[in-house]
């Protein structure tokens, strides 16, 4: 049973759209909306809006929309359920008896899973049969209350022994599998962890949903070893010891490479530490900590070529985020943990206030490996600096590092400038050409709705539909008594029937109805329909639309089988089939 419409209302009423939305992005006031940039997609202009009077929003770049519900699916990567129970907390409201789909039952044995587990392999840890793992970790400098804070664990070099304690609570063979403690080798299932040092990763809610291991033992397979993705872990999504890091009273949050950096920051004294998980970071983490409130982030990778690597690729994404970021440049160290080691906690802080700015880390790599005291050193550290200053968006920051080139190089600044211009200029050509050409091409990578690209007629007139009757609801009659055959394109079907449901079922159209059945991506093409111009869809415009489904059904039925494609003749056999039911 779904949960009482009256509830979902009192749910809206009490969690305003814009008050929730302030504690993830910085909105903008402008006339009856509030504007931001979208926390769902890099973009340097805000194109997502927030609408006060309907309690919703939507993003005109992504595409994303819904109302507040979908909106804390969105950002806190929740299912339907735990976005209302996210809200009833916040609003200090009961949850009803509730409906509980396969899904969350899902995701809830997971976490109970991965609670289970996280607890054994602690338990390991400091039995004697983890002083491998124990060694290693004080060997480290780590104490027990930093062990005991991050829970750390031990996985035993044993091919069965989670396997045969989770079984013993009650797991199947299945559920661990799913649930990526077990690995699966001809129908054999085996514990995926051993003979590891045990990181649990949670979530920003403080659920473990993930672990990685840290091989104890030369050849292993693999040094670092993570859980594969499941319903609860998406690697890409997630930060290992943002649950902490969220809470730092710091304004800057410092991005590692591995799990022993952070914890060794933040028993150093830097809370604010984070890492991605064995992957370079991806525009979703960028995005991720940009909305976390803090005003910069201070890259901290290894000194070696693969971490400059990601260095870079770092500075790129937190700048399509719009997010400050920093670099942090050590000398007599690899990387954090051995820095601190061997200098201090006081050194390190030093290091991190006199971290230079992103520009600055670029425009000293620009000059490695040439001898700009020759021509030719001159002129291949000029190509490269121009194809850079041209890519900075900021006028002032241009400028500054215009002229910084044009001393390393010994030139006019205005030679320089000149060339950054031309250069502005030919990537702005080309911006607009690939634009063009993508404005020219079939559009038919409509991942919501597929049919649109062979119906384009047929799909705007559906959408005028469905937006006449969720502002006239009263008209659902007279649409079923002149449609004929339905609607054409399968989303746009969905959601006609969903919408006849809610009307048929005497409650008024509301965007949040539509939250059970819909994923986020398509709450917001649901939005963008029932939020177009209401005054271009008047009872005449409904009849000029109900005439061009009915022509389309009318001609597939005149069509010579001979012109129809395989899915269409298919799709007209299945038909016939059920009308003579």
């Amino acid at each position: 049973m779904a949960l009482p419409e009256e509830f979902l209302r009192e749910l809206r009423e009490n969690n305003d759209i814009i008050d929730v939305a302030r504690s993830y992005v910085e909105l903008k006031h402008t006339g009856n909306t509030f504007v931001c940039r979208c926390p769902f997609h890099s973009e340097g202009t805000p194109s997502c809006h927030f609408y006060p009077a309907t309690n919703s929003f939507y993003c005109f770049g992504c595409g994303v929309g819904g109302d507040v519900v979908t909106f804390i699916r969105q950002i806190e990567n929740l299912d339907y359920i735990e976005s209302v129970k996210f809200l009833a907390q916040r609003a200090n409201m009961s949850m009803p008896e509730e409906r509980t789909d396969g899904r969350e039952a899902q995701r809830r044995r997971l976490y109970e899973m991965n609670r289970a587990a996280g607890k054994f392999f602690h338990q390991q840890l400091f039995s004697p049969e983890g002083q491998s793992g124990m060694s290693y970790i004080t060997g480290r400098g780590l104490t027990e209350h930093t062990i005991r804070r991050f829970g750390l664990g031990y996985a035993a070099d044993d091919y069965h022994k989670l396997h045969m304690y989770m079984r013993g609570l009650g797991y199947s063979d299945f559920e661990l599998a799913d649930g990526a403690l077990l690995a699966r080798n001809n129908n054999k299932m085996y514990d995926k962890f051993r003979n590891r040092l045990m990181f649990p990763i949670f979530d920003l809610r403080g659920n473990i949903v993930a672990f990685g291991g840290r091989a104890l033992q030369d050849g292993m397979p693999a040094k670092y070893l993570n859980s594969d993705e499941t319903p609860v872990f998406q690697k890409r999504e997630m930060l290992f010891a943002l649950n902490y890091a969220k809470n730092s009273k710091a304004d800057y949050f410092i991005l590692c490479e591995g799990y022993m950096d952070v914890i060794s920051m933040h028993q150093a004294g830097f809370d604010s530490a984070v890492a991605s998980l064995g992957t370079a970071i991806t525009p979703y983490q960028a995005r991720l900590l940009g909305r976390m409130g803090k005003k910069e982030v201070i890259l901290s990778y290894d000194s070696d070529a693969a971490g400059q690597k990601a260095a870079s690729r770092g500075i790129n994404l937190f700048a399509e985020a719009g997010i400050k970021a920093r670099v942090l440049k050590m000398d007599g160290a690899k990387d954090p943990d051995e820095f601190i080691k061997k200098f201090g906690a006081e050194a390190f802080r030093h290091l991190v206030e006199s971290s230079g700015s992103a520009i600055d880390y670029e425009m000293d790599k620009l000059a490695q490996g040439l001898d700009l005291m020759t021509e030719d050193g001159k002129s291949a550290y000029l190509k490269k600096a121009v194809g850079f200053l041209a890519g900075i968006s900021d006028s002032l920051d241009r400028e500054v590092y215009i002229s910084r080139a044009a001393r390393n190089a010994g030139i006019p600044s205005e030679a320089v400038r000149s060339a950054v211009a031309v250069q502005m200029k030919r990537s702005k050509s080309r911006a607009e050409r690939d634009l063009t050409r993508e404005l020219i091409r079939p559009r038919n990578s409509d991942k919501i709705n597929p049919d649109a690209y062979k119906l384009p007629r047929e799909e705007k007139a559906e959408r005028g539909i469905i937006c006449w009757l969720y502002h006239n609801p009263e008209g659902l009659g007279r649409v079923k008594e002149h449609l004929q055959k339905g609607f054409a394109t399968d989303f746009n079907r969905r959601v006609f029937d969903s919408l006849s449901n809610i009307v048929e079922r005497g409650a008024v159209p509301d965007i949040s109805l539509f939250n059970e059945e819909f994923e986020g991506n398509e709450m917001g093409r649901i939005t963008a329909i029932v939020s177009d111009d209401i005054s271009a869809y008047n009872a005449d415009a409904l009849e000029d639309y109900i005439n061009v489904l009915n022509d389309y059904h009318r001609s597939r039925e005149q069509k010579p089988a001979s012109d129809m494609s395989i899915d269409e003749i298919k799709k007209l056999a299945q038909e016939l089939k059920e009308k003579k039911k």
